[in-house]
């Protein structure tokens, strides 16, 4: 079994993990506090892994740049 933790910092950390919460898989745990995201997955192969953090960076930055595009109106 692989673990991993991934934590971001950043504005709106918060809003981020519940706009991605809903992609969560069960092997999954999302928590947010302050600026602080951190989220934690195990898997059995590297593979999908890498391919899940491809993913959650993918959202994070595409719900980040909805949270901006909402703050400049």
């Amino acid at each position: 079994m692989i673990w991993a933790r991934l934590l971001f910092w950043g504005k709106g950390a918060e809003q981020v993990a519940r706009s991605i919460e809903p992609d969560n898989l069960p092997n999954m745990h999302l928590q947010a506090k302050g600026e602080t995201l951190c989220l934690e997955f195990s898997t059995e192969k590297i593979g999908t892994l890498l391919s899940t953090v491809d993913d959650l960076v993918m959202n994070i930055k595409i719900a980040e740049g909805t949270l901006n595009s909402t703050e400049e109106r």
